[in-house]
């Protein structure tokens, strides 16, 4: 008596025995191309190590960033000040590459009390700029 393949994959234990064969090619598949990923993840970073290194270049152009007010109060130490200048140049790029235009933080003072806790602003924001792109013009 001669098998087929079609006899061999009949009922519940062909059925379970296709999906084996399927997962399993499915999961070989996936797992490699996170290998080819993960290769050229490394690839790259030798590449970058190889020209000597360097951070990447920013995709934005540099926006020019001009220090915030002085400080009411003396910084107690250089450090605190660095991180001051730090977080206004970071404020600076966000604000920059949010208006699309070069822009300038003249100070920085603390939010009032009264504002609302709990991410209320991001989730505003959030629902804006997901918005944004829906026009009716």
């Amino acid at each position: 008596m001669e098998q087929t393949l079609h006899s061999q994959v009949e009922g519940v234990s062909g059925a379970l025995t296709m999906a084996l064969i399927a997962f399993t090619v499915v999961f070989l598949v996936l797992g490699g191309l996170s290998g080819i990923i993960y290769a050229i993840k490394y690839m790259a970073v030798g590449l970058d190590r190889k020209k000597g290194g360097g951070t990447p270049a920013s995709p934005s152009p540099a926006a020019p960033s001009a220090p915030a007010a002085a400080p009411s109060a003396p910084s107690p130490s250089p450090a605190v000040g660095a991180d001051r200048n730090r977080l206004l140049a970071v404020l600076t790029a966000a604000v920059a590459a949010g208006e699309g235009r070069p822009v300038r933080i003249a100070s920085v003072r603390p939010l009032a009390a009264s504002a609302p806790s709990g991410g209320h602003e991001w989730r505003r924001m959030g629902i804006l700029e997901g918005l944004g792109g829906l026009s009716r013009d």
